[in-house]
């Protein structure tokens, strides 16, 4: 069983316009992982970028959401799991990394 980082994009977490936030059904979907899920994470509520050193930090364009990280035998396994998130209901996306051991 590999590790693989699922990072939450693009969700409508404080927004006042949009899908909302059901931490409800996030709770239901972490729950439905089971064994799979080997860190639950956090989700948050809004990032900022550090383009490089000798620049401050902005507002990221990458809306990072959150993340998890879940056991699965490969990416098609990782994918599948990921599927059925709720970032998807909340106008979102997924970004999955392998993790090396």
């Amino acid at each position: 069983m590999d590790r693989f980082l699922i990072v939450f994009r693009g969700a409508t977490i404080g927004e006042s316009e949009g899908p909302r936030h059901e931490p409800a059904r996030w709770d239901a979907w972490f729950s439905e992982l089971g064994g799979a899920l080997l860190d639950r994470g956090a989700l948050s509520h809004g990032s900022v970028e550090v383009p490089s050193r000798l620049l401050g930090p902005k507002i990221s364009s990458s809306a990072m959401s959150g993340y998890c990280v879940i056991g699965a035998a490969d990416f098609d396994e990782a994918v599948r799991l990921a599927s059925s998130s709720p970032i998807f209901d909340e106008n979102g996306s997924v970004e999955i990394a392998h993790l090396r051991a």
